[in-house]
């Protein structure tokens, strides 16, 4: 009997200490700050930090208003305190919603009052028409052995004439209302669309198990996690006051978010870096030949469309339509754009290779390959729920310090820091992204660069001439790829291609058209001529290129034309002449290098020969 007894005291005691510990984890929610953001090409890395106390035992201790939209493998939790962190838990949170601007709220109550008053309105008219049937079904109130009197039945009549001239008018007022409704509803919602309104409300919660021996008065956390929905793209503008002047280059950084959560007066850095890319280095395996072996035609052979130029525009849609401020960006550069109001883009690639990705908030990314001019896109909306996920953690006595190497530079304060394989500039203000979608315009440096200026024409096919601009020890300035909006001379000249991947040890942008310098190609006809012998012709040709500076400077440009190039023996190509051009004698192309003075104009010769049979027909023109 004693040892039962002690068996059931054993058992007692187990359980009242099972549920003692139960007892001793306690449940407390901690305030978070997102201090630091690092923001890729795609996605962007966020540390949180918040401080709290602790009782002895164990806590949970929840960290709310979390980004949705976090990658489950990057999450890590670091403690600074005599404490040990347990266990690391993300979960979604659907009763938390994600705060909205101040401005969607204002939009959205709104909304919701006149899709009010348009059920007020439905309903008042549902009323008068269920009126106007009863009439109509009790036309007949009178008749031949009815009793009435003639003037009660001219009463009756005019008494129902006029009702239903009533209820037709206050239905026809009804109706104007509910369209104006209408009409003021369908702004509300293109503006809601425009400010990129998110369907996705729910946050999510990180919940971190802690265990301490004693109580702890100033426990402190960092959490670092990667998420989705948020990027960056470069471009620049670029100035040139004239062909003696350096070129001013300002570099800005178009940064935009829709992770489910503001930044705000964060301290913000921008990475040349992708984390989605693979970082694995590629293998080569052994090449064997084999007789009769084909050459394989999967893989890395692609066939493309025909892209004529390097600009690609189109739409980006919706099923409801046009999507505003939707991005597209080359994929693994930082070259990228943003879509109007109607949807509509347009951006520079770099190569026929090219994938280009499209986003908007919400909605799953697109990639598509660039095969063509036009891509339109209809992205679907983005209905994935997320997991929770359990993250091995770990706790440290002291937080960490970035260090910094700063100095300034025009327009923002920035700092470059350099990794093993990236470029990060750090903004040394504090500055704010919010969860909208939209692009913030960071101008993050600005470069003045001495450059050597030259223009070039190939009149034979385009009667304009190109300005050039050459740049050497570029890589030195830390630069992005990124579209060029071009000013010359004060004017806007339209927009061009910063290609540094295909870039040689001499970086060339080219700056356009310049309108100042005349260029035009004709052919003497007194010396076109055709001549017969036996059963050969021989057929001269003969140009006159005149090339004018109308510039209030000199300018120096390069002009390129060719003579044909025989393929057979029966065809002769000779009596060659090109008055102080030099010729490639294996490409027969004809280059001149001209230095024209202000308001000064050179014209240069071409002329040749061609010999083939009388019944040959040649293209010589």
């Amino acid at each position: 009997m004693n040892v039962q007894k002690r068996v059931v005291f054993g058992i007692v005691f187990s359980i009242l200490v099972v549920f003692s510990s139960f007892s001793q984890q306690k449940t407390k929610n901690v305030i978070s700050k997102i201090n630091n953001v690092i923001v890729f090409t795609e996605g962007a890395q966020i540390t949180r930090n918040g401080k709290t106390t602790l009782e002895s035992g164990k806590t949970e201790l929840v960290f709310s208003g979390v980004s949705p939209r976090i990658d489950k493998q990057s999450l890590q939790v670091k403690g600074s305190g005599n404490f040990t962190i347990l266990s690391v838990v993300h979960q979604n949170n659907f009763l938390k919603e994600q705060e909205n601007r101040s401005e969607i709220e204002k939009l959205e109550a709104s909304k919701k009052s006149l899709e009010q008053n348009k059920t007020t309105e439905t309903n008042i008219l549902a009323i008068l028409q269920n009126e106007e049937n009863i009439l109509a079904k009790n036309q007949v109130i009178g008749g031949v052995n009815s009793g009435l009197k003639a003037i009660e039945l001219k009463e009756a009549v005019d008494f129902h004439r006029q009702r239903l001239v009533d209820l037709i008018k206050q239905k026809t007022e009804i109706n104007e209302r509910v369209a104006t409704i209408d009409s003021d509803l369908i702004k509300l919602n293109k503006q809601l669309k425009a400010l990129n309104q998110s369907d996705e409300k729910a946050t999510s919660d990180i919940v971190v198990t802690v265990s301490a021996s004693s109580s702890v008065t100033n426990a402190k956390f960092e959490i670092d996690y990667y998420v989705f929905n948020a990027g960056w793209f470069s471009n620049y503008d670029l100035r040139v006051e004239d062909v003696n002047s350096p070129i001013d280059l300002l570099l800005k950084a178009n940064i935009f978010q829709s992770s489910g959560e503001d930044w705000k007066d964060v301290n913000l850095s921008i990475s040349s870096g992708n984390p989605t890319e693979s970082g694995v280095s590629p293998t080569i395996n052994p090449w064997f030949l084999n007789l009769n072996s084909r050459r394989s035609t999967g893989g890395s052979v692609q066939a493309y469309g025909q892209l004529i130029g390097n600009t690609v525009s189109g739409k980006i849609s919706d099923s409801y339509g046009p999507l505003p401020g939707a991005s597209v960006m080359v994929k693994g550069t930082s070259i990228g754009a943003q879509a109007d109001f109607d949807g509509n883009y347009s951006i520079k690639v770099p190569h026929v290779n090219c994938e280009l990705v499209f986003s908007y908030i919400s909605m799953k990314s697109q990639i598509v390959q660039v095969r063509n001019n036009t891509i339109n896109v209809v992205l679907e909306h983005d209905v994935a729920q997320l997991e929770a996920v359990v993250v091995t953690a770990y706790s440290r006595k002291k937080s960490r310090k970035k260090e910094e190497d700063e100095f300034k530079s025009q327009p923002l304060e920035t700092s470059v820091n350099y990794q093993p394989t990236t470029i990060t500039y750090d903004i040394d203000v504090p500055y704010t992204v919010l969860n909208d979608g939209k692009v913030y315009t960071a101008e993050i440096k600005k470069f003045n660069l001495p450059a050597d200026y030259q223009y070039m024409a190939v009149p034979k096919l385009d009667k304009n001439a190109y300005l050039t601009a050459k740049i050497t020890d570029w890589q030195d300035l830390n630069l992005f790829d990124g579209e060029l909006n071009l000013f010359f001379e004060g004017a806007f000249l339209g927009k061009s291609l910063l290609d540094l991947q295909n870039a040689s040890d001499t970086l060339e942008i080219s700056l356009g058209k310049d309108k100042g310098i005349a260029i035009e190609r004709k052919q003497l006809k007194e010396y076109k001529s055709k001549q017969f012998l036996s059963s050969n012709k021989t057929e001269s040709r003969a140009f006159e290129i005149a090339v004018k500076n109308n510039k209030p400077y000199a300018v120096t440009i390069t002009i390129l034309d060719q003579f044909p190039i025989s393929t057979t023996k029966e065809i002769t190509v000779f009596d060659e002449e090109y008055n102080e051009g030099v010729m490639n004698e294996e490409t027969k192309l004809v280059t001149w290098k001209l230095k024209l003075p202000s308001k000064s104009e050179k014209k240069l010769n071409l002329k040749y020969k061609v010999k083939s049979p009388k019944n040959a027909s040649l293209i010589l023109d």
